[in-house]
């Protein structure tokens, strides 16, 4: 009678060492993803900013068509120059820039009164009614409404910043060549500012409080 030797059962468990390696090759995968997601988090945000200034910008346009002028206001958009980097380490309601920002959101759209919608007695245009949207708007909400316009906000959750200082030193120059031809174009205007468009600037500071330019999206 022959004998025959049975051989043990293969074990379907994996080995420690096994166990070992994928759990290393799921923490090094973690780690890629955590560490690219902040990146590409912040380029979707940057390329959406870029897509909304081109969107107010033509709104921007539509309204000097209409107007014969951008929005433009002395103590609002005049005075908040974007090479101002202390205005830009604040962008909360209240700050220079969420006052520029809501004096262009009641141009636009001609809610006045910023209650986030259009009432029967506001004669205003709105340039741009598929853009000014509650999630492109910031501020208080009831029972999931919008009831107080503070500010148009940027992917980051900030303000955009609007300003008008470069166009009022176009403006003031070219009143000097009115009276002399050989005027001096000057630093500055009346105000101290001098911007960068001789039409509007306008910008989002890409998320950055601290004045770091270099992160921001912008129209020059």
């Amino acid at each position: 009678m022959v004998s025959t030797m049975r051989r043990p059962p293969c074990s379907a468990a994996f080995s420690l060492i096994e166990m070992i390696v994928v759990m290393g090759v799921l923490i090094l995968l973690i780690g890629l993803v955590l560490f690219v997601y902040p990146a590409v988090k912040r380029n979707v945000a940057n390329a959406k900013a870029a897509t909304d200034i081109k969107s107010l910008a033509g709104a921007l346009e539509a309204y000097k068509t209409d107007n014969g002028g951008y929005p433009q206001d002395a103590t609002k958009t005049d005075t908040l120059d974007a090479r101002d980097m202390t205005a830009s380490q604040s962008t909360a309601p209240g700050s220079r820039y969420a006052i520029s920002s809501l004096y262009l959101y009641e141009c636009l759209t001609g809610d006045t009164n910023d209650n986030g919608v259009i009432d029967s007695n506001e004669a205003g245009k709105n340039y741009a009614p598929d853009f000014f949207k509650p999630s492109r708007l910031f501020g208080p909400m009831v029972n999931g409404r919008l009831t107080s316009v503070q500010y148009i906000k940027d992917p980051f959750g900030n303000s955009y910043g609007y300003s008008t200082a470069g166009l009022l030193l176009e403006q003031e120059y070219q009143a000097q060549l009115a009276t002399n031809s050989n005027a001096p174009r000057p630093a500055t205007n009346s105000k101290g500012m001098r911007g960068y468009n001789p039409t509007f600037d306008l910008w989002s500071t890409g998320g950055d409080t601290t004045g770091n330019p270099n992160r921001w999206i912008k129209n020059w």
